[in-house]
């Protein structure tokens, strides 16, 4: 992995942090997860990308890490509805203790999600909400067209328009040039493994989908999904440098939907397998 000197070091639990958990982090599948990523990202507290994200909202028990969205009221606001995004921030390989454990910055290599929800992610979820899982470094590297060193895994999103007969894309950063986006319908199903393959710089990258739950050593020999990206596209295609892993549930557009009802992702395994 290419040099993190300059990976960002905002403190886990800054003053003014509402999490209810020890440093804002939980452990779940070996690694220890980041609640308190969106505070103060715009001076606003759990304030940005047009809502409210509230670290409580999410929580690991027998069945998984729970991602949720529902109304909740935090300090200085009113009852809404608010979203949640959990970061991948280091290793399982020592007591926590007092302190959080070190960083931990996964690179090249092979990243899988396997996730439940109890209605369906092609419909149910898509309608309501975004369920993302995506590598991303905070900080921006001017030395790359990929400035955050961005690949989303999934979208899980119709993004307001319920018409639309695809539910979810695979999606190149940035975003705007043609071919970036690539939309995919999933099954009316609850249960998904994601599977991201990034094996270098400028290398094509192949995200794919199974339906049900698996975990590296019992993925089917064929995706029901699939998408790898063209030669073309290698510009988009980052260095592994400061990036980790970003987990999220969170509203589409608010104004142009608002959710039924609760909503709930279960992830049931997370892995990262080093390339080479």
């Amino acid at each position: 992995m290419s040099d993190t000197n300059n990976c960002d070091t905002r403190p886990p639990e800054p003053d003014g942090s509402v999490c209810n958990t020890e440093n804002c982090l939980l452990k779940f599948d070996g690694y220890w997860w980041w609640t308190n990523y969106p505070f103060n990202i715009s001076n606003t507290g759990y304030w940005f990308n047009d809502q409210q994200w509230d670290p409580r909202l999410a929580f690991v028990d027998e069945d998984g890490l729970h991602l949720q969205m529902q109304q909740t009221q935090l300090p200085n606001s009113h009852m809404q509805w608010s979203s949640i995004e959990v970061v991948l921030w280091g290793q399982d390989t020592e007591p926590n203790g007092p302190n959080p454990p070190p960083r931990f910055y996964p690179g090249y290599g092979t990243y899988l999600v396997a996730a439940s929800t109890a209605g369906s992610f092609g419909n149910n979820l898509a309608n309501n909400a975004c369920f993302g899982a995506f590598t991303y470094r905070f900080d921006v590297d001017s030395s790359q067209t990929n400035t955050h060193h961005e690949l989303d895994m999934i979208e899980c999103s119709r993004w307001g328009k319920l018409s639309d007969p695809t539910n979810a894309q695979f999606t190149l950063q940035p975003w705007e040039p043609s071919g970036n986006v690539h939309r995919i319908t999933l099954q009316d199903t609850g249960e998904i493994t994601i599977v991201l393959q990034w094996l270098g710089a400028a290398q094509p990258v192949t995200y794919a989908i199974y339906y049900g739950l698996y975990d590296l050593g019992s993925l089917p020999a064929t995706p029901d999904i699939t998408w790898t990206t063209a030669s073309s596209q290698n510009a988009y295609i980052p260095t592994d440098a400061c990036q980790t892993v970003h987990l999220n549930l969170w509203r589409q557009p608010p104004g142009v939907v608002t959710p039924d009802g609760n909503q709930e992702v279960i992830v049931k395994r997370f892995q990262y397998q080093a390339a080479g």
